[in-house]
């Protein structure tokens, strides 16, 4: 976010997330899962660009259950801004860094068998640390594998520095409800959460077991188990425009982000005139208007946008830059651009015309804009 010196009574762009909107999609979800079924609200990657400052007051509002980051140090961040809940580090750790784990009393997946050994022998306080397994079946990234987890055992048992409060895998093929591996996936996690959890002489109902993204959370529901992950679908969108179409006429999530920006500059230009690198937008007409506003690909528009898109009938004109936009057509200064929003294109439109996921286009949203939760 800006520094309150930049953005304190100026019109530079801004993000709204909507409160409204990340209600009923939290309502969504609960809506498609058991009553009893815990949610774990991924916010890593600056809670998917819209900001985890910016939303943490609703998330506190909401009462939810976990909270989910990807490394320690996104741990401690949310530690820092006052957040007291539950927190999982769902990614690795370094030695270097397991420090803040315990410090912040942020609880550790264990993904590796190093990991184990590593704390056993330099945890030297009493206190008592909890943590989850993650199993790898068929993701092939991070994970306890099916063959190690006899040594995980062995590990684990008779040890009172670790707790085991949960274990959780991932689907490589969530989105496809056709693909054969989610139910086999499905079936070996329970098999092999059962071992677990019988040779660590723990009870069944002591362990959350966790599997579903979001789109096992709508396609899966044998995937559900104790806790769910649906990271995409709580900010209110689908990975691309296909599934947009396809899945929410059923699933009535909303989009969450809103995106705006003011001319800082208007230009008249005439036939033949060129705009930004490369010279890739001849103008057609004379005293053709556009506009420059103040963002660009530093702040997360896709420079693969280029000349591809309007945002509220105003054409991208050249080639996005990385700290401006040109649009044509557009006659006033005071006019503020939505572009992400009602009147816009949709954000899996962006992210097909750019090639890419939604997840992609989110996370990059920049730094320099100032987010609001309306």
């Amino acid at each position: 976010m800006l520094h309150n010196s930049l953005i304190s009574g100026t019109p530079y762009p801004y993000l709204k997330i909507s409160r409204a909107a990340l209600k009923n999609n939290i309502k969504q979800v609960q809506k498609i899962c058991n009553k009893n079924t815990k949610i774990l609200w991924p916010v890593k990657a600056n809670a998917y660009g819209c900001g985890i400052d910016t939303i943490l007051p609703l998330i506190r509002e909401m009462n939810i259950h976990y909270l989910g980051v990807a490394n320690p140090f996104e741990g401690k961040l949310i530690r820092d801004y006052g957040y007291q809940g539950k927190i999982l580090n769902l990614g690795g750790f370094y030695p270097e860094n397991f420090s803040l784990l315990t410090d912040y009393e942020i609880i550790p997946s264990i993904t590796d068998l190093w990991q184990i050994d590593f704390i056993l022998k330099n945890i030297k306080t009493r206190k008592v640390i909890d943590f989850h397994i993650k199993l790898d079946l068929g993701m092939g990234r991070m994970g306890i594998k099916q063959d190690e987890i006899p040594n995980l055992i062995k590990k684990l048992k008779n040890t009172t520095t670790l707790r085991l409060k949960g274990i959780f895998t991932h689907f490589p093929e969530s989105d496809n409800i056709k693909a054969k591996s989610n139910s086999l996936i499905v079936e070996s996690f329970k098999q092999l959460t059962n071992e677990i959890i019988d040779s660590l002489k723990y009870k069944r109902s002591e362990i959350i077991l966790h599997a579903a993204n979001s789109y096992a959370v709508l396609l899966n529901q044998r995937s559900h188990f104790d806790m769910v992950r649906p990271g995409l679908f709580l900010y209110g969108y689908f990975q691309n425009e296909k599934d947009r179409i396809l899945y929410s006429r059923d699933f009535k999530i909303k989009p969450s982000i809103s995106l705006y920006a003011k001319p800082v500059s208007l230009r008249t230009l005439n036939s033949g005139d060129t705009i930004s690198y490369g010279s890739t937008y001849k103008v057609e007409t004379n005293a053709y208007t556009t506009a420059v506003l103040p963002i660009g690909y530093a702040d997360g528009i896709p420079r693969a946008l280029s000349n591809k898109i309007n945002f509220q009938n105003f054409p991208l004109h050249g080639r996005v830059t990385m700290d401006q936009i040109i649009l044509g057509k557009v006659k006033s200064h005071y006019k503020e651009i939505e572009l992400l929003g009602k009147s816009s294109p949709s954000l899996e439109h962006w992210a097909d015309l750019s090639n890419t996921v939604t997840y992609e286009i989110m996370t990059k949203l920049g730094h320099r804009l100032n987010r609001i939760l309306d």
